[in-house]
């Protein structure tokens, strides 16, 4: 029979670990937040780092500076999992975040192209790269760590940081509502995108708070003595197949994501003509049944296989995106339901996609594995989206464009899935 102390201290560990899921979840809300702002205003940043007679061709321009910021992202990735494999999660997440808060203080406080020319877009540009870079291994430790504290429930909990980290753009989206709300049109280009921008470093410091309470994973404190002294050459050496597979399964929710938490609001207010406030409403309407859904898929692939989970999604989106789309432009679907549609579905591979990463890599490279799988998937189909879809309907004259994109890639992720294995919801510790 159990003493009373001994059958505490089960219950103290397991708070212990639901604890540091709930840290790890809520501070990656806080960082995406930082990052995902730009998108939200981009096309104001437009009006104050890149003047020019086309408001297209400015829009472009800042679209430019946003995919830029993905592309510093593998070797932010590289660096930070590299340490965090072989040291421990705990001093990439603090690290990131300090980094990221700064740099995202550093574009509201940065002067626009009026005040220094040339200058305002190349520090721009400076700014987004340190945020691309320090983010990249934020996502991947989140998952790692989750995945590791508790392995029973791993399509949980990696849901359960996909919900906060969508929370963090839904406060984007948030902020943005009020903003445009309070302020007139002239005053949010001219600065209130700015208030955005240094409310997010206020969250960093929050972020970093809560985040020196954690404690590193069981599962890496175990593997301690074992650690690779070279993760990420073994990683690509032994498990270069896992990384490629990774890159397809994540690129549809890169693609999706960033279609309707960037694109569709520019798209709704530029091309479709729609009020901003309206746009607004409906893009919240669509992150909030973004975050519902990914909360029920992350725990229906405990019980189903993730892959059958994912394949829904990817085969939902191949034969709907593009009627979606062509509806929104015919004025047939309205944006409230269009946005809606985008969030559920959506969320049927965007809560599965975190834990079949996790799966694809042991415990000794798993933290490199899911950082480079996911941020080479996200410069190409996280960064080019937004302009490679606007240079496409600049070109083809075809407004309905982005619908068709999306269905292709969900093409390719529903084709690359086709290549995962059974692994019967067990992280591989070896």
């Amino acid at each position: 029979m159990l003493t009373t102390s001994a059958a505490k201290q089960p219950a103290a560990s397991s708070i212990q670990r639901w604890k540091t899921v709930f840290l790890a979840s809520l501070g990656s809300s806080l960082e995406m937040y930082d990052f995902i702002i730009y998108g939200v205003f981009a096309r104001d940043i437009a009006s104050q780092f890149f003047p020019s007679f086309d408001p297209v061709v400015a829009l472009i321009s800042s679209f430019g500076v946003f995919a830029l910021g993905y592309f510093s992202r593998p070797i932010g990735a590289i660096v930070l999992s590299s340490h965090g494999d072989r040291h421990g999660r705990k001093g990439v997440f603090l690290v990131s975040v300090l980094a990221m808060s700064a740099a995202t203080v550093g574009i509201g406080i940065l002067p626009g192209y009026a005040s220094i020319g040339i200058f305002a877009p190349l520090g721009l540009i400076a700014l987004r790269l340190a945020q691309g870079f320090f983010l990249a291994g934020e996502l991947p430790c989140a998952i790692t760590y989750v995945v590791e504290e508790v392995p029973q429930k791993a399509g949980f909990v990696s849901g359960m940081v996909l919900f906060f980290l969508n929370s963090g753009i839904f406060i984007a989206t948030l902020t943005n509502f009020a903003i445009q709300s309070s302020l007139g049109v002239a005053d949010v280009q001219g600065y209130g995108w700015r208030i955005a921008f240094c409310f997010g470093g206020v969250l960093g410091l929050l972020s970093y708070t809560l985040r020196r309470s954690l404690e590193e994973t069981q599962e890496f404190a175990r593997m301690r003595s074992n650690v690779s002294k070279k993760p990420f050459r073994e990683m690509l050496s032994q498990h270069g197949r896992s990384v490629l597979v990774g890159v397809g399964i994540a690129s549809v929710v890169n693609a999706g994501n960033i279609m309707l938490f960037v694109f569709f609001p520019n798209f709704a207010t530029t091309v479709l003509r729609c009020d901003p406030r309206v746009v607004s409403v409906s893009q919240n309407i669509g992150v909030a049944c973004l975050s519902v859904s990914i909360l029920f898929a992350g725990w229906l692939s405990d019980y189903v296989p993730r892959r059958f989970v994912h394949r829904a999604g990817t085969l939902l989106l191949i034969a709907g995106s593009y009627p979606l789309y062509l509806g929104l432009v015919s004025k047939q679907i309205d944006l409230w339901t269009g946005a809606a549609l985008m969030g559920t579905v959506g969320g049927l591979v965007a809560g599965t996609y975190a834990c079949i990463l996790a799966d694809l890599f042991p415990t000794v490279v798993r933290f490199s594995g899911v950082a480079l799988s996911l941020n080479l998937s996200t410069v190409v189909f996280t960064g080019l989206t937004p302009i490679a879809i606007s240079f496409l309907m600049r070109t083809t004259h075809q407004p309905a464009i982005p619908g068709l994109y999306l269905a292709l890639v969900a093409a390719l992720a529903f084709a690359v899935g086709l290549l995962l294995k059974r692994t019967g919801g067990r992280l591989r510790v070896h």
